[in-house]
């Protein structure tokens, strides 16, 4: 597999793995707005947060579109990297570091989403997306 390309999706799983972390803040401030009763900040994080997803969608596209110009089996390699699948080894240094942002990613999105089922809970009541 060529490392040039690994390293072009390596740079985007970086972009979107910033993003990600972006997210996880903007949510837990929302919960500390949330705590103190402050609505109008809410508001405005909510906002900042969508911002935040709609760049790290983009990221997605550009990771799809350059792992798209790999061939099949290589794709489904790098694919498994990218969601933190250790059972695919890493055949070199750049596919390690991109099975470990992928695996940050994970991490991110999965301490991301429990803060936000707080605050959707907390917000909504039984109306909650999470009930």
């Amino acid at each position: 597999m060529e490392d040039s390309i690994l390293i072009e999706i390596l740079k985007e799983v970086q972009k979107r793995y910033n993003c990600i972390v972006e997210i996880e803040r903007i949510t837990r401030d929302m919960g500390d707005s949330l705590s103190r009763n402050d609505r109008e900040s809410v508001q405005l994080l909510l906002g900042m947060r969508q911002e935040e997803m709609d760049k790290a969608d983009l990221c997605t596209r550009n990771m799809e579109y350059l792992v798209s110009a790999l061939p099949p089996e290589e794709g489904f390699k790098v694919r498994g990297w990218m969601k933190g699948n250790a059972n695919i080894t890493p055949d070199t240094p750049a596919a390690a570091m991109l099975l470990e942002k992928g695996k940050n990613i994970h991490s991110a999105l999965k301490r991301t989403i429990e803060l936000d089922r707080y605050i959707s809970i907390r917000l909504s009541g039984k109306d909650s997306y999470y009930q």
